[in-house]
This record gives C-alpha cells, structure tokens and sequence, in this order.
C-alpha cells in the first residue's frame, strides 16, 4: 500500500491505497473475489472505470467510509460512491480582468483619426 501523505497521487498509488484498506476490511474475501481473473486485468479495468478519482485521497477515503462490510464493491460501485464525495480541485489558471488606464490623449489622439477615417467615407 502506498503511503502518500497528501492529497495527491498517481493512478497506481491510489489504487494500491484502495486495494489495500479493502484487503484490511474484508480480508480473504476481497482476494478470493477475483480468484482466476488476471489481477492486471483487474487493474487496468478499475483505473479505467475511477480515473481521476485515483489521484485524489478524499474522494477515495469518501468511497470506503461508505462501503457496506459484508461484500467488496464493484468498480462501478465505487466509482459512484467517489463521486458523490468531495470535488477534486483544479489547477486551472483563472481568467481575471485588469485593464490597463488609457492616457486620455491617445484615446483623443484614436478619435480624431476615426473622425478623418468617417469623414473620408461619407464625402
């Protein structure tokens, strides 16, 4: 089990953070589960079907807070449960407005050849 200590992580460590604490909660049962199925298939299929939810703690901790004790979740299922938990938050860069003050003189200097351009548009 990985033992990242923030909130992020990459798709492997956050599965193995998963499979491990459902190996702590339902023991033998969650290995016996897929018993005879290719554990990288079972892999592949669960980052596939979890994505980003792999990559952020909360919403994984969010999922196994509400797992039921008495069988291991499908993928689906947990899928479902990390996304009714808490946002994943974005890096994205946020558009903010800051304009600049125009020396009134260019903005005088801009209307007076505006005024040239119309004035030679209408003769």
């Amino acid at each position: 089990m990985s033992n990242y200590s923030n909130n992020d992580c990459t798709q492997d460590e956050g599965l193995d953070y998963i499979f491990g604490r459902m190996s702590a909660i339902y023991g033998a049962a969650f290995l016996r589960h897929w018993e005879g199925v290719d554990h990288e298939l079972v892999r592949q299929e669960w980052k596939q079907q979890l994505g980003r939810f792999l990559t952020y703690r909360p919403s994984m901790d969010y999922a196994i807070d509400r797992l039921k004790g008495e069988f291991p979740p499908s993928a689906i299922t947990f899928r479902e449960y990390c996304n009714a938990g808490p946002n994943i938050p974005r890096d994205e860069l946020q558009i903010t407005h800051d304009p600049k003050p125009v020396d009134p003189e260019v903005v005088a200097e801009a209307r007076r050849k505006l005024k040239e351009m119309r004035a030679k548009w209408t003769n």
